[in-house]
């Protein structure tokens, strides 16, 4: 602990101050990147929804025209 308060010491606060805005900077991009993330995902598992309803559609049709059960 001594340590790093003797660094931080010899560390400009300029420096300090550009570390502070990169680490902001970056977390902001994180959470931007999630939020997108997370609507790519939404709109896939929509996607993959629509896609096992027509296969279940053709599963039923296949069913109705050979005369067995699903």
């Amino acid at each position: 602990m001594d340590e790093l308060i003797k660094l931080l010491g010899k560390i400009d606060n300029v420096a300090i101050l550009v570390l502070s805005l990169g680490c902001l900077g970056l977390g902001y991009l994180h959470i931007v990147w999630r939020r997108e993330e997370r609507e790519d995902r939404a709109k896939m598992l929509d996607a993959f929804n629509k896609l096992v309803d027509a296969l279940n559609d053709v599963k039923v049709a296949i069913a109705a025209a050979t005369g067995k059960g699903l």
